[in-house]
């Protein structure tokens, strides 16, 4: 029966097989749906640093598999398929399928799923965002730039980093003491300067920004080349005197610096001469473009003053200033001459009297004898009251009598003579006595110590008692008695 019905089979091979699908027993399949959180995430991260993409999934023993934007599958539940180190699945909990990627590079960007293999199948997604810092392409941005004073000078700062930077441009002011840098510019990669000139010529900055930290910069140095300036001190006039030493200074501005040198009558001044004469140096100023040159003239003569030439070029131009070299004479010689102007003083002599030689106070005498005269008819008590007084003033000085108490003579006489002079000008107050080769003699000084006194009422009284003098002198001397007027 076996083997009848394999042959009925075999030469019916169609009825086989409908056979076969009978004899199969049905089984209905089963659909079991995760509950899967399929919301678009959107993750950021700064290029270099580590990210972790988010998947959950509730239900157990079900694939999960990553595939990166480039839809290749990156893992098997948490097997990682490609050969890159940096990503690998991150089960913290059993329903947690995240996925970690450790130095995100910029090309890691993109739309990331995690799917499970359900029916119907179940993604989600993820995007990443990678920031990268702001960076200069030096290769391609300016380093030096060199222009011709009057060109347009173009500084290229060429960036890049995402999001894109913004490009802001300063000038540093470098060459002023205590300058800062300014802004200068509207922004942008290409900063250009049209008919640049020497104050141009500076260090530029570019400041790089794009709001992911470090923010970069790049100084260029902005060289600007110009023809020389020559420049002498006003008034432009230097004076010394022969025999002396001077110095010549002009300020020379170029870029570059060229030939520089002083020039007299045409030939230019050096230090080749045997004598010595002059000497040329060159000083470096604080600023790049400019210097000094001094030149120093020794042992000035006549030929040596006039004009001198600074004289500066390059190979753009040239330019020269003149300075005057002035003799400076010696200032003259002066004296000066002092005069003196001696006052005679009035000497009365009378040979008749013996007194030693001392000082009496005219003022006292002229006192005391103005209060004796009011006894006119007793001159002899007057005359001895003058001489009482004579003594008890001028004796108190040494302890001893200076005048003798005998008089020669009429004493009327001295008395109207000492008393006219007391009333004519008080400012003969002092009355000196001696005895010098038999001779008495009396000094009458002024006690104006300034030697003011010499007014014209004294010129009035000097002329009346020489007047009188002359009278009492020239009779005594020659009959050798007392005149009495």
């Amino acid at each position: 029966m076996m083997t009848s019905s394999l042959h009925a089979v075999m030469g019916f091979p169609g009825l086989l097989l409908v056979i076969f699908i009978h004899m199969t027993p049905s089984v209905s399949p089963v659909t079991m749906t995760p509950q899967a959180n399929v919301s678009i995430e959107h993750v950021t991260v700064v290029q270099g640093g580590r990210v972790i993409l988010p998947c959950n999934v509730d239900l157990e023993d079900q694939p999960v598999i990553w595939v990166n934007p480039g839809k290749i599958l990156i893992s098997l539940d948490d097997r990682r398929l490609i050969d890159d180190h940096r990503i690998s699945v991150e089960r913290p909990y059993i329903k947690v399928w995240n996925l970690l990627i450790r130095a995100v590079r910029y090309n890691d960007s993109g739309t990331y799923e995690c799917r499970v293999n359900t029916s119907p199948r179940q993604i989600k997604k993820v995007r990443l965002e990678v920031l990268v810092p702001p960076s200069i392409l030096s290769q391609l941005s300016s380093d030096k730039v060199e222009v011709t004073e009057g060109e347009t000078a173009t500084i290229v700062c060429n960036v890049t980093g995402i999001p894109q930077p913004n490009v802001t441009w300063y000038k540093r002011n470098y060459r002023t003491i205590g300058g800062s840098k300014e802004r200068i510019g509207e922004g942008g990669e290409i900063l250009m300067i049209k008919n640049i000139s020497r104050h141009c010529d500076d260090i530029y900055e570019c400041l790089v920004d794009n709001g992911v930290p470090p923010a970069v910069s790049k100084a260029i140095k902005v060289v600007v080349q110009f023809p020389p300036d020559v420049v002498v001190a006003k008034p432009q006039r230097i004076g010394q005197r022969l025999h002396k030493e001077t110095i010549l200074e002009c300020q020379i501005y170029a870029n570059p610096q060229g030939v520089t040198k002083w020039l007299r009558h045409g030939i230019e001044l050096q230090k080749m001469r045997k004598d010595n004469k002059y000497d040329v140096e060159v000083i470096h100023n604080d600023m790049e473009s400019s210097i000094t040159l001094a030149l120093r003239i020794r042992d000035l003569l006549d030929t040596d003053y006039g004009p001198y030439e600074c004289v500066g070029n390059n190979y753009i131009g040239e330019d020269r200033e003149t300075m005057i070299l002035y003799e400076i004479k010696p200032p003259p010689t002066t004296t000066t001459t002092t005069t003196t102007t001696t006052t005679p003083a009035l000497i009365h002599v009378h040979p008749q009297q013996h007194h030693q030689n001392k000082d009496i106070d005219f003022n006292n005498y002229h006192r005391d004898n103005y209060n004796n005269n009011n006894n006119k008819n007793n001159k002899n008590n007057k005359n001895q009251n003058y001489y009482d007084n004579y003594n008890q003033e001028e004796g108190d000085l040494d302890g001893r009598p200076n005048v003798n108490s005998h008089h020669h003579g009429n004493g009327d006489d001295d008395d109207s003579i000492s008393n006219g002079l007391a009333k004519s000008d008080s400012r003969y107050d002092r009355v000196k006595s001696g005895n010098e080769g038999g001779n008495t003699w009396t000094v009458f000084g002024n006690n104006n110590n300034d030697g003011s006194g010499n007014g014209s009422g004294v010129r009035t009284t000097l002329s009346l008692w020489l007047f009188l003098f002359m009278l009492i002198s020239i009779p005594t001397l020659i009959h050798a008695t007392p005149v009495s007027l």
